[in-house]
This record gives C-alpha cells, structure tokens and sequence, in this order.
C-alpha cells in the first residue's frame, strides 16, 4: 500500500456541507405544558378517572335524632388507550457502505501524504449519520406533536396514511368545539371594529364556570390573533383612551397583551410553530401548522386541574416499552447490516399516544 501512486486511486468530489433556508419556528410544547410522557407497562391501557365529587347540603335534624350518614357520590369515567408504534429508518445501499469501509481502509493503510479527500470521506459518513439521526427524531417529535395538537384543536385525531386508518373522539362537547360564541352564534372576528375581544372572552370564562365550575386563565393563540386585537375600535377605545400610561408610550402587541390580561385574567400562550413537507421529487414546500391560526382555546387553570384526581390530571402521553428500547419507554433506535442484499439500516421509533380525558374543561373559539 505504501507504493500505491495517488493517481490510481479514485477520484471523489468533495461536499463543502449545506446551505439552509431560513425555517419557521419549531418549538415542541405539547409534551411540555399539555400532556407530558408517562409510562406504561403495555400497549393496551385501561384507565379510571374521576370527574369529581359533588359537593351537595347537609340536611337538618331533630334535637334527638341521629344525623344521616354522609354519600359520597364518585363521578367515574373509563377509557382505553391503544398505544401506537411510531418509527422510519433510513437505509444506506451496499455502495455507500462499501466506499465508507474502504475509505476507513486506505485511511488507516496509506502514507500521510493521502489526499484529503479520502480523510474527508470518513468524516462525512459519520457526519451524515447523525444528521439523518436528528432529522429522524424531529419526525418523530413533530408527529407526537401534531396528536397533542390534534386534539386540542379539533377534539379529535383522525389519521389515514393509505395502510392504517383511525379516529379517536375526545368527547369535547360539540357546543365547545365548534368555535362559535355561546348560543352557536358567529364569533365577530376581532380585526372588525365592531368585535368586542374581551366581552367574547368573559363570556366563555363565565360559561365555563357556571357549568364545570372550572376557572380557564390560559389560552393558546395565535400571534395574528393577537395583532389583530388592535383592530377593534370597542378594544382600543375603551381602554387605550381610558389609561394615561398607553396614550403617552404608544400602542403595540405588549402593550395589548398586557391590557388584555389585566381585564380578562388570562394569560396567552403565542404559539406558530409549524412542520414542513413537500410531494416526493417536488421542490415546493409547505409549511403545516400545529394548532390552527384562526382560533383560540380556553385552558383550565392550574387550580381547576389539580380538582381532577386522578392519576392523569389534564393529559398525559402514554408510552410502553420497546425490545430494542431494552424494555424501556421512550424513543428507541436499531441498526442493521446483515441482510441481503447487503446495505446498513439505521432507524429509530416511539411507542406513544396522548390521552386528554378533560376536553370538557377547555373551548375552542373561532376569532377571525
């Protein structure tokens, strides 16, 4: 190998790296805020959970008499979770290997004097591995986050790849989920000047009071929903005009935001994150929203959560373990190289699904 003139060996063309576009945000935060990851011992899952106790009047009794023995009347819910298997892989053709593991050769065989090209090829292999590593994780990530989303959003998860087809209702109320203002009427979209923001959000946290006795002090928007609340006169008037402090800094996003809190009791959860795809061997790409542009969803309060006893409060996402996982939960990953034709899989996957038995405590509405 030592004598092996440089020009006998093959000419390769040298990758410099990528040059990437400017992406939207992708923040993940359904795992995070809405339905963090719980483990589970099995795929198929059967869970209690309560709706709580009612809290009635104690009745009257004669001086003599012994009082009545106190009823405790639990609300009971059941349900089934089916925890799915999510995973890809990437496969790398015998070439590919083959020109990797002799570029390790001669790497390792031939004199300092090798041209750096072939040096560069060992690195590139590995470089590529792991980037299709991270690519492959926030596929997965991305798909966890559009089940969350899902159901927030439509109350439901409807998913159809052409092989496995399935629906599953969370049983959000229809009068909650439709996006229309209480009584089914329209909601005025809040870029009209005749829209009244914050009388439309008092309205529902006063419906969701009177009929759950639940507090909503969150709600997941969009930022276009925010700016779009300086389009109302009835907003801005009454309460830029009213307030020294606004009239003589400006008015702006923050300043809106803010106002809007102090009246309501809400905070806003600004979210646009978005995933993007594009047809096989098309160059046009889309950019696909997690959660819609034109609605808004009531949350409950931490308080209201914490009256849910059960062991899977608000949401959780359940997932089982994995044999290539090592019998754990969570994400796993595989590798295989010894099929014919020969070639080298990389892969890796997630056995979970997100379980929201309480979308009777949130409402959607629909503001532009």
């Amino acid at each position: 190998m030592a004598s092996l003139s440089q020009d006998r060996l093959v000419r390769k063309e040298v990758a410099l790296g990528m040059i990437r576009e400017f992406e939207p945000p992708q923040d993940h935060i359904g795992t995070r805020l809405f339905a963090p990851f719980q483990s589970v011992e099995s795929d198929d899952v059967i869970f209690q959970y309560s709706q709580g106790l009612t809290a009635g009047l104690a009745p009257a009794r004669a001086e003599d008499a012994e009082s009545e023995l106190a009823r405790k009347d639990f609300t009971l819910g059941e349900g089934r979770a089916s925890i799915l298997d999510w995973a890809l892989k990437d496969h790398y053709s015998a070439s590919d290997v083959t020109r990797y593991r002799e570029a390790v050769y001669l790497a390792g065989q031939v004199p300092e004097s090798l041209p750096l090209t072939v040096r560069s090829m060992t690195e590139d292999f590995q470089a590529k591995l792991a980037r299709d590593t991270r690519i492959r994780r926030r596929k997965l990530d991305n798909r966890i986050e559009w089940l969350i989303m899902s159901a927030l959003s439509a109350g439901s998860v409807t998913y159809d790849d052409g092989t496995i087809k399935f629906t599953v209702d969370y049983g959000r109320p229809n009068a909650q989920n439709t996006g229309n203002l209480l009584g089914g009427a329209s909601a005025t979209p809040w870029s009209s000047t005749s829209s009244d923001p914050i009388g439309d959000i008092l309205a529902v946290k006063e419906y969701m009071y009177d009929t759950y006795n639940v507090t909503v002090d969150r709600a997941l928007v969009s930022q276009k929903i925010v700016n779009n609340m300086l389009k109302s006169d009835k907003f801005t008037n009454s309460l830029i005009g009213s307030n020294p402090l606004y009239t003589v800094t400006g008015w702006g996003v923050d300043a809106a935001r803010q106002i809007i809190r102090q009246a309501t009791d809400m905070d806003f959860i600004v979210y646009d994150s978005v995933y993007r795809t594009k047809p096989w061997g098309s160059n046009t790409i889309t950019n696909n929203r997690f959660f819609p542009q034109d609605k808004m969803l009531f949350l409950p309060s931490a308080a209201s959560v914490n009256n849910v006893d059960d062991a899977i409060g608000f949401g959780k996402t359940l997932t089982s373990p994995h044999p290539e996982g090592n019998w754990q939960s969570g994400f796993y990953a595989w590798e295989q190289d010894t099929k014919d034709p020969w070639g080298y899989d990389v892969g890796n996957g997630i056995k979970a699904f997100p379980v929201l038995p309480h979308l009777d405590m949130t409402y959607l509405l629909k503001v532009i």
